[in-house]
């Protein structure tokens, strides 16, 4: 009798090449997991969601106990934000009072917003790093904000209607199949979230503590 497949939860990961680097992302896809798939899409010239988005975002649930929310600005990817290289703005709320919070009162939850000093070396480092990975300066300038704009209503509202009360309400579920924790991980593009990667532990093991994590690549 042939055994029923055991369903696991994998890591999306999504990642821009040249076509000479297929093989070589393909094979690095298959030494991680051998039954791992990779799906190619021919991407339009300059189509660079990288640049092209209003910020990103990493939800973190410690079932039962706190729902931690970080979140970079507009022209950010989540690259920075998932390996804790930068941060804006952060939000820690207690497990019981998430069917409470709307947009409008989410701040009272902030744990972390960023100085105009500190965002401007943060806007500084995002435009290095993308001239690092060959972007042309003509097409990223003016795609970074010299100054940060805190998380809108709007996206706030997705934030919490499409991923955090929806896990909020798994949390039985979730007990049941031996997870502690739960992160979602995305983008907001075009004003929709775009969650990429799902429950990644390495992407939000620790989060007693919002350090930039020195000698990272960032």
């Amino acid at each position: 009798m042939q055994k029923q497949a055991k369903n696991q939860l994998c890591g999306v990961e999504g990642h821009f090449v040249n076509k000479i680097e297929v093989q070589e992302y393909i094979d690095r896809v298959k030494l991680s997991n051998p039954q791992g798939v990779v799906l190619c899409v021919d991407t339009e010239e300059n189509a660079r969601e990288k640049v092209k988005t209003d910020g990103a975002f990493n939800v973190y649930f410690d079932i039962g106990e706190k729902v931690y929310v970080d979140f970079l600005g507009k022209g950010f990817d989540m690259g920075a934000i998932t390996k804790g290289k930068e941060n804006h703005e952060s939000w820690i709320i207690n497990w019981d009072d998430v069917l409470f919070v709307t947009p409008e009162k989410m701040n009272r939850y902030r744990d972390h917003l960023i100085s105009d000093k500190d965002y401007l070396e943060s806007a500084k480092r995002r435009l290095q790093h993308l001239l690092s990975i060959g972007y042309k300066p003509e097409y990223i300038k003016g795609k970074i904000p010299k100054v940060y704009k805190s998380m809108s209503l709007s996206i706030k509202e997705m934030l919490l209607n499409e991923i955090m009360i929806p896990i909020y309400c798994k949390k039985t579920s979730l007990q049941q199949n031996g997870l502690s924790s739960f992160g979602v991980q995305g983008m907001i593009i075009e004003g929709e979230l775009c969650p990429i990667e799902i429950n990644r532990r390495e992407r939000f093991a620790s989060k007693s503590v919002y350090d930039i994590q020195e000698g990272n690549e960032r």
